[in-house]
């Protein structure tokens, strides 16, 4: 049909690899973003919305308010996102921790960077899939770990800043990398 042809991407007219890359994204992307309609809004979660299991509910739609004794998932172990963390966040000592069975077939393995092994989310690590009962549970202990993995990086941001002027880290640089792992 001509619908079917209008849909069709042409790649018989770039002039070179990069073009026709950027051609295949642009068609990928648009699949992708066609696609995801359909699952908009299944992880849209509510701070004011979330039950833990003893009934209560977070009295705030301000996530700096969130307190992490009593607003999580977590019922056993470590409920502090930053807890059992290493002192030094951004070790030069170790630059990253490497595992062969991340990859089946890898010599080398999967090597996490440095920074990754210390981010705050020990709370994560900590729920219990069936705790988990609504996208609104979950944006609570994401929060909670979003807060504490700020207030650590900018507690440990001066004194990288003095040690490593050059580098051209900004605060804003760190908390994104961070938030990206």
């Amino acid at each position: 049909s001509s619908k079917e042809k209008e849909d069709e991407p042409d790649y018989t007219n770039v002039k070179d690899a990069k073009e026709l890359l950027d051609k295949i994204g642009q068609t990928v992307h648009k699949k992708v973003h066609r696609e995801d309609a359909n699952y908009r809004g299944k992880l849209y979660g509510l701070l004011t919305q979330a039950i833990f299991s003893d009934i209560t509910r977070v009295p705030t739609e301000n996530p700096c308010e969130l307190d992490h004794r009593y607003h999580t998932n977590v019922s056993w172990g470590v409920i502090n996102p930053c807890e059992h963390k290493s002192v030094e966040r951004f070790s030069e000592v170790s630059g990253g921790e490497c595992d062969e069975k991340k990859i089946k077939g890898s010599n080398g393995g999967a090597c996490a960077p440095f920074r990754r092994l210390h981010v705050c989310d020990k709370n994560l690590e900590q729920i219990k899939p069936h705790t988990i009962t609504a996208t609104h549970n979950l944006l609570v202990d994401v929060c909670m770990a979003a807060q504490f993995e700020g207030a650590s990086i900018k507690g440990y941001y001066p004194k990288y800043q003095e040690k490593y002027k050059d580098t051209g880290s900004t605060m804003c640089t760190m908390l994104a990398r961070s938030f990206a792992d």
